[in-house]
């Protein structure tokens, strides 16, 4: 009787609260420890967040200061920066990256070239290229040629053709009277001696309107003399004959001897000397 009493004692009843057993406290504890983890899981996420969103925006913000200073731009958080030296498709590349192209100086006509200025009664007027040591026969030939009454006796055709200087083919009333035409080659004002062209010596087949039989009583008239005829001025010299000349086929005709001071490398005291000797008809 007393051990079923005994036994009795330790049973739960129906009724009772099982506080005293390990079965009514395990649940209990359990439930409280899970959400306890719960709730510091919780928090430390958040608290992970926050801090992230922080460390980042400090850093971006570190990084936009530093390109403001350097003059570099930075990119944004989590992209990655183009490169620089790859343009993007299809865009041009800056103007300080493209090559400018140099300019390339014009290539001389030919080693040597002779470029003289043929006028008058050719063909096809116009500057020409002559090769090295070409005569004023070629000139003219490369100008197709003198037209029916051109006067080619007014030239000494057989002449070297001067660099920078103009043939002009005269024509029989350019030419004047007869006594013009192969008279040409005497001197100006009488200067003894003479070139192959016959522009400052004894008679011959030289330039046309220099010498002393000429039109116009020896002087050289500026409106009609050829470059060999003024080159043969004293003083004057292939590079200034060549202005007259350029001048007139600019301007037209001289009308006095003084308009000669507005080609360029004729001054004051050059017109003075060669004013005895040339004329403006």
């Amino acid at each position: 009787m007393e051990g079923e009493r005994h036994q009795a004692a330790w049973t739960p009843g129906t009724g009772g609260t099982g506080r005293g057993t390990p079965e009514g406290r395990g649940p209990r504890w359990i439930t409280s420890l899970r959400a306890l983890v719960v709730l510091l899981a919780m928090a430390v996420a958040v608290t992970g967040v926050l801090w992230l969103e922080q460390a980042g925006t400090s850093a971006a913000a570190g990084r936009q200061a530093a390109a403001g200073t350097a003059g570099v731009a930075v990119p944004p958080l989590g992209r990655e920066a183009a490169p620089a030296t790859a343009p993007a498709a299809g865009a041009s590349p800056p103007a300080a990256q493209q090559s400018v192209p140099t300019p390339m100086p014009p290539e001389p006509p030919g080693k040597g070239a002779v470029i003289v200025h043929v006028a008058g009664a050719v063909q096809h007027p116009g500057v020409y290229a002559l090769p090295a040591g070409s005569r004023v026969l070629q000139a003219v030939q490369a100008a197709g040629g003198a037209l029916p009454g051109a006067v080619l006796d007014a030239l000494n055709l057989a002449a070297p053709a001067v660099d920078g200087t103009q043939v002009r083919v005269p024509t029989r009333a350019e030419a004047g009277p007869a006594g013009g035409v192969g008279a040409v080659g005497g001197g100006v004002g009488g200067a003894p001696g003479g070139s192959d062209a016959g522009t400052a010596g004894g008679p011959g087949t030289g330039s046309y309107g220099t010498g002393s039989g000429g039109p116009h009583g020896g002087l050289v008239d500026l409106n009609t003399a050829t470059a060999a005829q003024l080159d043969a001025l004293p003083g004057v010299g292939p590079v200034l004959a060549g202005r007259i000349v350029a001048w007139r086929t600019d301007h037209g005709p001289f009308t006095s001897v003084d308009a000669l001071d507005a080609v360029s490398g004729i001054g004051a005291k050059l017109l003075a000397n060669i004013r005895p000797l040339v004329t403006a008809r």
